[in-house]
């Protein structure tokens, strides 16, 4: 023989020996790995994924080691006939008692439009339900803490220097009997005579805030009573230190005098 047959020899009994070994080892393989299928310890959806590897895998080794076409091993073959038998019951329509319980299945709300939206639809009763749940209490009106002193308000004299010293508050043009109210609810520290203002009222606000009403021809309230925002205090007059018939009204913060005007329009009352 030449030595090219003998090198073919040589290859061809390498390549006919190599298979035999490769065959033997996958089917003890395939066989350990279909055991525990057939004996019922895994689930059977795995066993149908399991069945379909292992015949991509029985077809892939048959088309590149050129098995043989002898009748398969009994062990394998009655493995298939049993992952045949699981993917077919497996296939089949279960009735409601064998289907695993997955629980209730979750409630969505809608995303997006779903049509007009009137008594009966879910964006109706939606809104009803947030609308009671935001709004337990039903809005109040805003309450109106600062009040005009008069009904009818006229400047006569503003705050600031004049006759060699400083007007203290603003004078509003009120005849006599002209009913004056309290322009901020407190309590009465002063009502009585008190020298150049004459009959004087001075209510106590609080946070340092007291209010001024000067020159009046008689008292309504007493000292140590509360009286409320727009409440009838005293009459307007001439005395004390005055030249006619009028209102003399002052604030005063931490003890002090301030613009009236000012101060009233920073809490939201706004005179003249």
């Amino acid at each position: 023989m030449s030595e090219i047959g003998q090198m073919g020899a040589v290859t061809i009994r390498r390549h006919a020996a190599r298979p035999h070994r490769i065959r033997g080892r996958h089917r003890a393989s395939w066989a350990a790995e279909l055991a525990p299928l057939i004996d019922g310890t895994q689930r059977r959806y795995t066993a149908v994924v399991g069945s379909a590897v292992a015949g991509a895998s029985l077809i892939a080794a048959a088309g590149t080691t050129g098995l043989p076409t002898a009748d398969p091993d009994p062990t394998v073959a009655a493995a298939v006939a049993d992952i045949a038998t699981i993917a077919q019951e497996s296939s089949q329509p279960q009735s409601p008692a064998e289907r695993p319980s997955l629980g209730p299945a979750p409630v969505t709300e809608p995303t997006g439009p779903v049509g007009p939206v009137g008594p009966g639809t879910v964006e109706a009763a939606s809104e009803d339900r947030i609308e009671r749940r935001d709004s337990p209490i039903a809005p109040q009106p805003a309450q109106i803490e600062w009040r005009p002193i008069l009904d009818d308000i006229t400047i006569t004299s503003l705050f600031g220097p004049r006759w060699g010293r400083n007007h203290n508050g603003i004078d509003f043009a009120a005849a006599i009997g002209t009913p004056v109210y309290a322009a901020h609810s407190g309590i009465v520290r002063h009502a009585g005579w008190e020298s150049g203002f004459g009959n004087l009222v001075v209510i106590d606000h609080g946070d340092g805030v007291q209010t001024y009403y000067a020159h009046n021809s008689a008292l309504v309230v007493t000292e140590g009573r509360w009286v409320e925002a727009g409440e009838h205090i005293a009459d307007a007059g001439n005395t004390g230190f005055s030249l006619g018939p009028h209102v003399h009204f002052e604030v005063h913060v931490d003890g002090a005098p301030v613009e009236p005007l000012g101060y009233l329009e920073t809490v939201g009352l706004t005179l003249g």
